[in-house]
């Protein structure tokens, strides 16, 4: 069960949901910001043309805007606070006179002087019969900087969206605007090559930039397996040539992320107050991903320290931790054991004064069958020269994981969008905005979690995650699955002998509980686990098991019990 608000030592909890209104909002791919006059004031943007807005320090009580530019507003939103309190809001066209994937037109890049309530729009980047996907941009907050205050936002245009065509190609763009959002400068292009248009891993994609303290600007994106670096020194006027960051194996675009219809590992880069560059993105742990060969997908960070540095070698981000091969739990005999261990889709953020960077991910270690997820997170601190314990020198001084999430998310299916990234701000304290499903209402809902930032020794100041098991939990869903024939968009839907229960059952501070599902007053399934690992455990069943019906799942330990009603098609 999920939906609660709550605060758990220094990490607060909630769903988003409308002014009066119990039920969570229907909505995906979050972007949240935090404003650093009045760091209670908080807004988020979400795909469904929505932005909420709050001042309650907890994330519970929220009112919507509803954003309707002359332009159209289709998804993918980008929100930020200026250090004025300015709010920014960049997003996908929606023509009304054309159709899906035509209507993306442009970038459409809107102002708010009001803390979200109302919007002032702009567009940027049309050309006739193009496609423009996925806008990011970056703000010039450097005091000392020839280009403070300006707004620099990247793009991805497509010839035609989709087209296998040689003919067809996408390409990077960038534009700037010296005024405060209110127009764009002449676009220009910023990748030296082009790639395919089939939105795939050999597409050019995922552009976003980001400001050195001396006014430079630095991009990244993907394309081939590779992630590609450019830098402008006259505040976007003109750009170098593309350089080599990493090889990303497997590609941008994952696939077979089970139980999800689309997750891609784009780069994300941020500029420190030394003007180090960080860069994150994931990928496949080695150049053998399709075959088979492979068992993780990982977070990865790079580094450059100083105007004149090279990038470093890729590092890992995420820690391998106990329990995350474990299949003790597993009922169903004739499903393989799950051979991914899935860490996925980062973002990146640095503080308020620039001086320390966090990333969070997607992240799947606790789940024994791959169908659940959690989001964590790490602090990054690096040192050029830092030799570490073992005396080998290296540059990643500190990257330790904690869980952002209250509790795991079920995986619900390929055919349910559950978003493409996490939004993540930084002021006092740290907030995460993530697409996680309700089992329960069936549809995808926006989690949000706050991370306190408090004071230790020496005058540092640790991040809180959650640790174990919060409070009695329990989940039960049976992903919705396609196959598709051919990349067409043809599909046959997968028989119910093939289909699987997922389930997900946790209760704080114990090692063993009672599972049981209930038709009527017959308990048609019962089973004791013993021996828990973190006091949780998810595994699977064959639908085919069950006819039928309305059902009871019930979790039961010491006379206490947790159940709901379901119903197995």
């Amino acid at each position: 069960m999920s939906g609660a608000n709550a605060l758990f030592g220094q990490v607060t909890h909630s769903v988003l949901a409308a002014e009066g209104s119990l039920e969570p909002i229907n909505g995906n791919e979050p972007s949240i910001a935090l404003d650093p006059i009045s760091p209670n004031r908080a807004v988020v943007g979400v795909n469904t043309s929505t932005v909420m807005r709050t001042m309650d320090p907890a994330l519970r009580n929220w009112s919507s805007v509803i954003v309707s530019p002359p332009q159209g507003f289709y998804g993918d939103p980008v929100i930020k606070f200026t250090d004025h309190g300015v709010v920014y809001l960049a997003h996908l066209a929606k023509n009304n006179e054309g159709k899906w994937p035509s209507f993306f037109d442009r970038i459409v890049f809107e102002r708010s002087d009001d803390a979200g309530v109302t919007f002032t729009a702009t567009d940027i980047g049309y050309h006739l019969g193009k496609m423009q996907d996925k806008p990011w941009f970056s703000m010039d907050e450097w005091k000392k900087s020839k280009g403070y205050g300006n707004v620099y936002l990247t793009w991805t245009e497509f010839d035609s969206y989709h087209s296998s065509n040689p003919q067809d190609s996408s390409r990077i763009w960038f534009a700037r605007s010296v005024d405060g959002g209110r127009s764009f400068q002449t676009p220009v292009v910023i990748s030296d090559r082009g790639g395919d248009a089939m939105d795939d891993d050999a597409t050019a994609e995922g552009a976003n930039v980001t400001v050195s303290p001396d006014g430079s600007l630095h991009a990244v994106w993907s394309r081939n397996d590779t992630i590609w670096y450019d830098c402008s020194t006259d505040f976007g006027k003109t750009w170098g040539k593309d350089q080599f960051v990493a090889e990303q194996f497997g590609g941008w675009n994952h696939e077979n992320v089970k139980g999800t219809m689309r997750v891609n590992g784009m780069p994300f880069i941020e500029s420190n107050a030394k003007g180090h560059l960080f860069v994150v993105y994931s990928g496949g742990a080695c150049n053998k991903q399709t075959m088979g060969a492979c068992k993780s997908r990982d977070v990865y960070l790079v580094c450059k320290f100083g105007a004149k540095g090279s990038f470093t070698v890729p590092a890992t981000v995420n820690r391998p931790e106990r329990g995350m091969d474990d299949a003790t739990h597993r009922l169903d005999v004739n499903t393989p054991d799950f051979e991914m261990t899935e860490q996925y889709s980062p973002a990146l953020v640095t503080s308020a004064n620039k001086k320390r960077v966090f990333v969070a991910w997607q992240d799947r270690r606790r789940s024994v069958t791959g169908g659940f997820f959690d989001v964590y997170g790490a602090e990054l601190v690096v040192e050029p020269w830092y030799r570490g314990k073992a005396g080998n020198l290296t540059w990643l001084k500190r990257c330790d994981n904690i869980r952002l999430s209250k509790t795991a998310s079920v995986a619900p299916g390929d055919v349910v969008f559950m978003g493409d990234y996490i939004g993540l701000d930084w002021q006092k304290d740290i907030v995460l905005a993530y697409t996680g499903f309700d089992a329960s209402r069936l549809y995808p809902v926006i989690q949000l979690a706050k991370l306190g930032v408090k004071p230790r020794l020496m005058g540092l100041r640790k991040i809180h995650g959650v640790n174990g098991v919060l409070e009695p939990g329990l989940t039960l869903m049976v992903p919705e699955n396609v196959q598709e024939k051919s990349h067409t968009r043809s599909t046959v839907e997968k028989g119910r002998a093939d289909e699987k229960i997922l389930i997900w059952a946790e209760w704080p501070e114990v090692n063993n509980f009672t599972i049981e599902i209930k038709m009527g007053s017959q308990v048609v399934f019962s089973h004791v686990f013993e021996n828990l690992l973190d006091s949780k455990v998810d595994f699977e069943l064959p639908l085919s098991r069950f006819v039928p019906g309305p059902y009871e799942i019930v979790l039961r330990k010491k006379g206490r019990s947790v159940s709901f009603p379901i119903n197995l098609k």
